[in-house]
């Protein structure tokens, strides 16, 4: 009996450890302008916090766990990984120096952080290793530069991870905040607001210097409208932007007369003006489109993107939106999948201010559902886009097949993915499948400073492309291959007078077209 009265009261003891019954330390008293406060009862929190998106992870998160003293923190409990969100509220904590987080843990092994950033400058992540001591609350501050390269422009989402060590486990968490040193009043430049049009512009906080601000397509160039110095004391001089794209800027002199800080907006156009080209195929199997009898679509935005997604309407014509673009998946899995095996071409219409290069993947489930015994083909292509205007993408489906997708006859799953990844804004309109080559006068052009020349080219001439190839490929207008070759000099030799299409698929994998005209 005794045994069991001593197994008892350690089993007792173990689980008194495994929770905290203490709150974390209470943080020191900061001015609001330094600190950008996620997490914590210290701190105004921002806005728009998701603390338990779904990401796949295992656990669950109790955001109200009370150690026992009324000071709240969040558990995440049986966790291998586990994000928090706030892409509707991104901050911009460049100026700040450190993120600070108490963290509690009796069994977690190595925990790591990072915040994710969407503004396309460095890298998006940097997973960095969290102090920890078992039993105990840790209260860690990591410096800005511990995440190498990131520039923290855009913050919007959160990542802790303890895949590298015990799992699953248990951590506690409080005061998560970013934030800096204050600074001396008299030598204090910075804003405590900064209105555009009447209106603080999104994301503003006074430590942070740049911004960059969305405008509607056709829209007039906004205008700074406030700027409220921190003390009263300090002076701000406004020079409005001149057009868009272009800068404004608010020059704040310090009340001892020679600090100074700028404060920098740039506009940029972040809708079309107009709405994308009507297209004229006439057999088609159409997903999206105004001109057509559209197939049913499950979801344009699966619950495993990592993307924004709106119905949107430029000029009046429905069109698809997506921001914070990391990828994206639509799927015609429930209703139907999609038998493209007849057609001979993807279209789709995209728009994009800010988007380099747009990837697009179609998955097969070879006839037998997702990762059935058939199991799944897919395959991805890059393509370049120019940002402002709208892209008709008109994509060869034997460009597919010749990466590795294996049928196209039940196609289930699409994927637009970013480049740069998770900040992509991406307008898409007239996304279908067609037998039809459209006028090439329409079809993308190729990027500045890739040609094809001489053109027009006599038959039986050579033909050069000026810069690095994977493949060069030759079209009829009736969208047969007739010609390919893996060097940037092509031999016409047989070929009749006429319009082709020259598709060039450059060392980076990037795609262009061009008409090529033979005489």
């Amino acid at each position: 009996m005794k045994c069991f009265t001593l197994f008892f009261m350690l089993l007792a003891a173990v689980c008194a450890q495994a929770q905290p019954t203490t709150s974390a330390p209470v943080p020191p008293p900061r001015n609001g302008s330094d600190v950008i406060s996620i997490y914590g009862e210290a701190y105004a929190n921002i806005n728009g916090v998701n603390y338990n998106p779904n990401w796949g992870q295992s656990g669950s998160v109790n955001t109200a766990y009370d150690p026992g003293d009324g000071n709240l923190a969040m558990a995440y409990t049986n966790f291998n990984y586990q994000g928090t969100d706030f892409a509707g509220n991104p901050q911009n904590a460049s100026a700040m120096e450190y993120v600070h987080i108490d963290i509690w843990t009796s069994n977690a092994t190595v925990v790591k952080f990072s915040p994710i950033d969407n503004s396309g400058m460095g890298p998006a992540e940097v997973l960095v290793d969290v102090s920890i001591s078992a039993g105990q609350w840790s209260s860690v501050d990591l410096p800005k530069s511990a995440f190498t390269g990131m520039s923290w422009n855009s913050l919007f989402q959160l990542k802790f991870d303890a895949q590298a060590g015990n799992t699953p486990c248990d951590i506690y968490l409080d005061n998560i905040y970013f934030w800096k040193g204050a600074i001396d009043p008299t030598m204090d430049a910075t804003l405590s607001d900064l209105q555009v049009d009447g209106a603080t512009i999104p994301g503003f906080t006074p430590s942070a210097n740049t911004y960059s601000y969305g405008v509607p397509g056709g829209n007039p160039v906004p205008q700074i409208t406030l700027a409220t110095t921190n003390n009263p004391m300090a002076t701000a001089s406004i020079t409005q932007a001149a057009g868009i794209p272009g800068d404004a800027t608010v020059l704040v002199t310090a009340a001892d007369g020679t600090t100074q800080n700028t404060y920098t907006i740039s506009y940029f156009y972040n809708s079309p003006a107009t709405p994308a080209p009507a297209p004229t195929a006439t057999n088609v199997i159409s997903m999206f489109s105004d001109a057509y009898t559209n197939v049913t679509v499950d979801t344009w935005n699966t619950s495993w993107s990592q993307a924004t997604y709106v119905e949107d309407t430029i000029a009046g014509n429905p069109t698809k939106k997506y921001t914070n673009l990391g990828f994206n998946g639509i799927e015609t899995i429930v209703a139907d999948s999609i038998d493209a095996s007849e057609m001979l071409y993807l279209h789709l219409d995209v728009w994009t201010p800010n988007m380099t290069q747009l990837k697009v993947k179609l998955v097969s489930f070879l006839n037998d559902g997702f990762q059935g015994p058939n199991g799944d083909s897919e395959a991805e292509l890059t393509f370049a886009l120019t940002q402002g205007e709208w892209n008709q993408l008109h994509i060869p489906l034997a460009d597919f097949t010749n990466a590795g997708l294996s049928s196209l006859d039940d196609l289930s799953q699409y994927i637009l993915s970013s480049v740069p990844f998770g900040s992509g804004i991406l307008f898409l309109d007239n996304m279908y499948f067609t037998t039809e080559l459209v006028d090439v006068n329409d079809l993308e052009k190729a990027k500045p400073g890739v040609i094809v020349y001489p053109n027009p080219v006599a038959s039986g001439a050579r033909v050069f492309i000026n810069t690095d190839v994977k493949t060069v490929e030759v079209f009829n207008l009736n969208g047969q291959r007739i010609m390919i070759a893996n060097q940037p000099a092509i031999n016409l030799h047989g070929l009749e007078s006429g319009m082709y299409l020259v598709k060039i698929t450059d060392t980076k994998g990037l795609i262009y077209t061009d008409k090529l005209i033979v005489k």
